[in-house]
């Protein structure tokens, strides 16, 4: 059902660079492999505000989950606590790499990583469906209809507030006066956020829920040098830059009876609905 307002015309018209690689079978653009340590250590430090979203969800231990654009695992490893199953879903092999390694660790054995992009139609067709499909920072995010086509019974959406900080803000942070500092590639403008997603599930005929939720990035260091040490994988340091680096990475730490604290704060929006309500079926 159209609404007064087209929002998904609004929502292709603000991301038509975005949608052309999405429909055109393309990757992001960007080579995850190559920063996929960098991500693996950063999602590692919201593991609280990770579990906080989650636990926000309606989701039962009989549940499938697909995570679309799973990176790390940063959400399939815990959610593998709470569901049946979790097919991960991403395109990049380090990343996956990574995911299998966390997913040891956390002692979980239900997950089917699957190597496949998002985008390429003819490699994701005979998917199956998943009770629960989420896509969290990933191309996931601009393709509703075609995350509803794979969900049985709910789909989630989660990224950061258009108008707050992203990981990458806070990762390019560290590298100030460094390395020049990468454009977003997209909006900035609160406008352009979770309004247009709402509104869009909301004129398809489901009733969305909506929560903001604050994500904070944070970790515990016994000494400047161990800080110093910890935060190199946000790039490569050539030497005559080592004291501007330093300088960044205290600029972040507060000093604490048993060391220091790295502490960082945004808000990210989530956003589920039940697809059963929705009257076209996306068969």
């Amino acid at each position: 059902m159209q609404g007064l307002v087209n929002y998904q015309a609004i929502f292709e018209r603000a991301f038509a660079s975005t949608l052309q690689k999405v429909k055109g079978g393309q990757k992001s653009g960007v080579d995850w492999d190559t920063v996929a340590n960098m991500y693996n250590e950063m999602t590692g430090m919201e593991a609280d505000s990770t579990l906080n979203l989650l636990s926000l969800l309606p989701l039962s231990k009989e549940d499938s989950v697909l995570d679309v654009g799973c990176g790390p695992a940063r959400l399939s490893v815990p959610l593998a606590k709470k569901v049946k199953s979790v097919s991960a879903l991403d395109p990049f092999a380090k990343m996956l790499e990574y995911a299998r390694q966390n997913a040891k660790q956390a002692g979980v054995d239900n997950i089917n990583f699957i190597q496949k992009s998002w985008s390429d139609e003819e490699a994701v067709k005979d998917l199956p469906k998943h009770d629960v499909v989420i896509a969290s920072r990933s191309l996931g995010l601009f393709d509703i209809k075609k995350l509803c086509k794979f969900a049985k019974k709910y789909v989630v959406m989660t990224s950061f507030l258009m108008d707050h900080p992203s990981l990458k803000t806070f990762w390019q942070d560290f590298l100030e006066d460094i390395k020049e500092n990468e454009d977003e590639h997209g909006l900035n403008d609160r406008n352009f956020s979770y309004n247009l997603i709402f509104n869009i599930v909301y004129d398809m005929g489901a009733n969305p829920n909506l929560r903001i939720v604050d994500t904070v990035y944070e970790k515990d260091f016994a000494s400047l040098e161990e800080a110093f040490s910890y935060f190199r994988f946000v790039g490569e340091i050539a030497p005559q830059k080592e004291e501007i680096y330093k300088r960044n990475v205290k600029k972040y730490l507060t000093k604490t009876n048993d060391g220091y604290k790295f502490k960082r704060a945004t808000k990210s929006y989530l956003i589920w609905w039940d697809v059963r309500e929705i009257k076209d079926k996306f068969e």
